[in-house]
């Protein structure tokens, strides 16, 4: 437990796995002769949460981000309409945002290599108004009253969840959203896994299961293909006696 709360198997393993470098290193230079890591499991990780913000969710998350989450409003758009992780997108940097290009170049915390997402017409304006702001910054989003970038944004959205409505919806499924959204277009696994730097295929198919808009969509489909098809064919059936006399 942590702040009274339950530390995730992830959260946990990761730890696990430092302390074992730590070890790792001491037995090398002489400091210990095992690592006492080595004889405990690691714990089973369920990291596949299927949450992405609702359409419906939408309008009622932004019509809480105003007065003193008026910041966020930028924030979730971007979020939204790039599918960054939070750490890179706080740290994303003007130089690395092109609007002759009409790209972004996004710093991959994980790869360490930029990947490039074009802006939508959403991202573009709101980007081109914190540009237009009068206190000209290195980094794209800045807090004001400290005229540096903002560091964690995880609790304010989590009060504008709260207020809109909104259950178990964190900051990172703003990125989830996006490559929901993706897959839901019709988008590639190609496509999806390059605008969102993913290097591994498995993490792109994360984001592209079947949501529960596109199984309805589906079925209703097929319904009415099958209606079409009925309906064809008792048409056909009842139009036979007046082919039947034409022919006779």
């Amino acid at each position: 437990m942590e702040n009274k709360r339950t530390r995730k198997p992830s959260t946990i393993n990761r730890e696990l796995g430092l302390i074992s470098k730590i070890f790792s290193l001491a037995i090398k230079y002489g400091v210990t002769p095992s690592n006492p890591c080595r004889e405990v499991k690691w714990l089973p990780e369920n990291n596949h949460r299927v949450r992405y913000l609702l359409d419906e969710e939408e309008p009622l998350l932004f019509a809480h981000l105003k007065d003193e989450r008026e910041h966020l409003r930028s924030l979730v758009t971007v979020a939204i309409g790039t599918g960054m992780r939070r750490g890179d997108q706080l740290n994303l940097l003007w130089e690395k945002v092109d609007f002759q290009r009409n790209v972004i170049y996004v710093p991959n915390s994980k790869t360490g290599k930029d990947y490039s997402v074009p802006m939508n017409e959403d991202v573009r304006n709101t980007l081109l108004q914190l540009r237009n702001q009068s206190n000209p910054a290195e980094y794209v989003f800045v807090n004001p009253e400290t005229n540096k970038p903002y560091t964690d944004v995880k609790r304010s959205f989590g009060t504008a969840c709260r207020f809109a409505g909104i259950r178990g919806l964190h900051w990172h499924d703003l990125r989830h959203t996006f490559g929901t959204r993706l897959a839901e277009a019709g988008c590639s696994e190609a496509t999806i896994a390059s605008l969102m730097g993913h290097s591994d295929p498995q993490t792109t198919r994360r984001y592209t299961h079947a949501t529960d808009r596109a199984k309805q969509a589906a079925v209703e489909a097929v319904r009415v293909l099958r209606n079409g098809i009925c309906h064809n064919f008792a048409t056909a059936q009842e139009r036979l006696p007046e082919l039947a006399a034409v022919n006779a």
